[in-house]
């Protein structure tokens, strides 16, 4: 047997469950058709949060993939009302990217997919590692810091005619260019700003140990290496739990989440969807759904809050099969409470 196919076993759901019991068969119900093994949620409706887990609770730890892009934009808009940065600056006033189109680039444009910047760097060697990294289950991130960060950037061609384009290597540089702005690393200004005045203690970024985290899963069922990123850890570097994702929600809910202006729409980015500063926007049932996920290896994540039904929802698994549906059924309440 070859290493690729070593040790695959297509996810099963945990039978046990924790927290709410109506919930808990909510959340099996609308997970029926989700590859996963361990699934937490949080509801946050009427002034009151409910938990449920499939196999974990409101505390166990999942990678939340590119739902760190938006916590990434709510620093942004934090930053933009301390006076710190503006949406007009370029990246080039913030971070070394040489004289190339990369440092002309818009802080603004970039949090709305709208700069022309490309996924990730137009780089044969970062393709090819990310590539090789990923077929054997490992960090196709591993190893990039900020220098070679910068350095692929800057040799990163901008379309010249730019398009929404979903952006990873935008979100990193965004977030990176408001470390520099601030003095101090992604991580630490990330719960300086947003996660420790929220009292989300269990939300990181992670340095390089595992930490508590939970075994994730390729959706056929090989496990995956945890994905610590440095250079790009502002694109999809977090850590958390149910329980903080809660306390996130609930704050975006009644608007006192710091950099609450990223909530808001700017632009359009796809037929579905409008962007404000990397969060996204689609009309649901009752209303507007302020919205982000993420996927990383062997996770996946969805954040929502339709504030015109006063409903939230976070869902986190170990399998890297998306989970959106899961979370637009609980919000809409169409799978129970």
């Amino acid at each position: 047997m070859t290493p690729l196919l070593r040790g695959r076993h297509r996810p099963v759901p945990t039978t046990g469950t924790t927290g709410d019991a109506a919930l808990a068969t909510a959340v099996r119900t609308a997970s029926a058709d989700v590859r996963t093994r361990r699934l937490a949620v949080a509801v946050v409706a009427g002034g009151r949060t409910t938990y449920a887990g499939l196999g974990a609770d409101d505390s166990t730890a999942f990678e939340i993939g590119s739902a760190t892009k938006g916590l990434t934009g709510l620093l942004l808009a934090d930053a933009v009302e301390r006076g710190e940065v503006t949406l007009d600056d370029r990246l080039g006033d913030h971070l070394d990217l040489g004289d190339g189109a990369m440092a002309d680039v818009r802080l603004g444009a970039v949090a709305a997919h709208a700069a022309g910047v490309p996924r990730l760097p137009v780089d044969p060697r970062f393709l090819a590692r990310g590539t090789w990294a990923t077929l054997r289950g490992r960090n196709p991130y591993a190893g990039i810091d900020g220098p070679a960060l910068l350095a692929a950037a800057a040799r990163t061609p901008v379309a010249a005619d730019p398009r929404p384009e979903y952006s990873n290597l935008g979100a990193a540089l965004v977030g990176q260019a408001l470390a520099a702005r601030a003095g101090v690393p992604y991580g630490a200004l990330l719960r300086d700003r947003v996660t420790g005045p929220l009292g989300m203690t269990r939300t990181t970024v992670p340095d390089g140990s595992d930490g508590g985290l939970v075994p994730g899963t390729s959706r056929s069922g090989r496990r995956q290496e945890p994905w610590v990123m440095d250079g790009f850890a502002p694109a999809g570097a977090v850590r958390s739990t149910a329980g903080d994702l809660a306390r996130l929600v609930a704050a975006m809910l009644d608007g006192s989440v710091p950099g609450a202006a990223a909530l808001a729409p700017r632009s359009d980015l796809t037929p579905d969807d409008r962007v404000g500063l990397f969060w996204l926007t689609r009309t649901g049932p009752s209303g507007r759904v302020v919205w982000h996920n993420g996927m990383t290896g062997g996770f996946a994540s969805f954040v929502g809050v339709d504030r015109d039904a006063g409903r939230a929802v976070a869902v986190l698994s170990d399998v890297a099969d998306p989970v959106d549906e899961v979370g637009r059924r609980l919000l809409a309440g169409t799978s129970g409470p």
